[in-house]
């Protein structure tokens, strides 16, 4: 179980854009997508949703990891072959499914998490 410094500490290793074996970084640098990182940034915000640690800094740190993986799925599917990521799952949308909702709950500070069987996308899928 991830607790809240650790959580916090990969939000702020993504925030950084030198910090490699991030999510961000591997996207971003590396032009792949890295399951196990997605689900290390998720987890990490669903530990601070759980355990109702909010603050403006950390919101920032999750709109940056959202921005960036939003950013690389549209310049990826733009067609333009100027960036395209290797290992994009064809279910991809159900990435953005599950960061969308952990995101929503992180902004309206609710303890409570979706039901897993509500999500296309098991863990670790």
């Amino acid at each position: 179980m991830m607790d809240i410094e650790e959580a916090k500490q990969i939000l702020s290793d993504n925030f950084d854009p030198d910090k490699d074996n991030t999510f961000t970084y591997i996207m971003y640098e590396k032009s792949r997508f890295p399951k196990e990182q997605f689900w290390q940034v998720y987890e990490s915000i669903e530990c601070l949703v759980k355990n109702k640690v909010f603050s403006r800094e950390l919101a920032e740190q999750v709109t940056y990891c959202y921005d960036r993986f939003l950013k690389e799925i549209i310049y990826h599917l733009d067609g333009g072959g100027i960036h395209i990521l290797r290992d994009l799952p064809d279910n991809f949308y159900a990435y953005m499914e599950r960061f969308d909702d952990i995101k929503l709950r992180f902004y309206r500070g609710s303890c409570e998490l979706s039901d897993e069987s509500s999500f296309e996308l098991e863990r670790y899928g």
